[in-house]
């Protein structure tokens, strides 16, 4: 069975991704103890651990990234008879920039500070923004302390990082609107050139250049249809989340919800 695992053919994209996640495997089988994986979007740590549950059956694969069902997450393999509790190397960091600012950083200030300290975006989970102008952010244990330490400035504003306790206590929800669009057709191209406010022509070229993802994979078709659910990410615009077609209008316009989530 491992060899069958050693030989599985897979995108050519995926191959140096994999080749870490089989790495992962073999420690947890020679070690008989629970290994670890870097962060993974939606799209691959679904493809990973069907793949290692379809081929090995002395294991347990368990996808975590934080709690409330995190996007990004680590896979954790775990050998069959192991007893114990499970130290997930995931340490939460609340960021928060000072108050005589008054645009709050958004979603990529906070990742392009982090990444500016060196860091591999593998290495960084979920970056949840909150409505009173702070981030949490889920990271490799390892370069918490560091990201504490270092991370003074994010975008154009001055920052304060520290490790989360239960002690901090926050009601705030993630910052998401619903709003409504008027769109042609239910296209790739169409539903993001409405929402974005961007011709129809500007979308396709952005898509044509790997911008666009769709339940984090990347697509280069701008005829793809949409459908309920989908989670489409406009890199360098924002993301959403396909709601429901709630209307034809009397020029056979859909009328649609969408759930933005943009940093903007």
């Amino acid at each position: 069975m491992i060899q069958d695992l050693v030989e599985y053919k897979t995108d050519p994209d995926l191959k140096p991704l994999y080749k870490k996640v089989l790495d992962r495997v073999f420690l947890c089988l020679s070690k008989g103890e629970p290994s670890f994986t870097d962060f993974y979007d939606p799209a691959k740590w679904e493809l990973f651990a069907n793949i290692i549950k379809k081929y090995v059956s002395n294991i347990n694969v368990v996808a975590y990234g934080g709690p409330e069902e995190r996007e990004r997450r680590k896979l954790c393999f775990i050998p069959g008879d192991f007893i114990g509790d499970i130290p997930y190397p995931i340490t939460c960091i609340v960021i928060k920039h000072e108050k005589k600012f008054n645009k709050s950083p958004r979603h990529q200030d906070y990742l392009g500070a982090i990444i500016g300290l060196g860091f591999d975006r593998s290495k960084i989970g979920d970056i949840v923004l909150y409505e009173e102008g702070y981030a949490r952010v889920y990271v490799c244990s390892k370069i918490a302390d560091y990201i504490c330490s270092q991370l003074h400035k994010a975008g154009k504003a001055a920052v304060k990082a520290s490790k989360y306790t239960e002690a901090d206590t926050y009601t705030e929800k993630p910052s998401e609107r619903e709003v409504n669009i008027n769109t042609k057709s239910m296209r790739l191209d169409a539903v993001c050139a409405s929402v974005f406010k961007l011709s129809r022509g500007r979308v396709q070229a952005l898509i044509k250049a790997k911008k666009a993802f769709v339940n984090w994979s990347e697509k280069t078709g701008s005829d793809l249809l949409l459908k309920q659910g989908d989670v489409v990410t406009l890199r360098g615009y924002g993301r959403m989340r396909i709601g429901e077609v709630t209307a034809v209008t009397k020029k056979d316009r859909l009328r649609l919800t969408i759930y933005l989530n943009n940093p903007n």
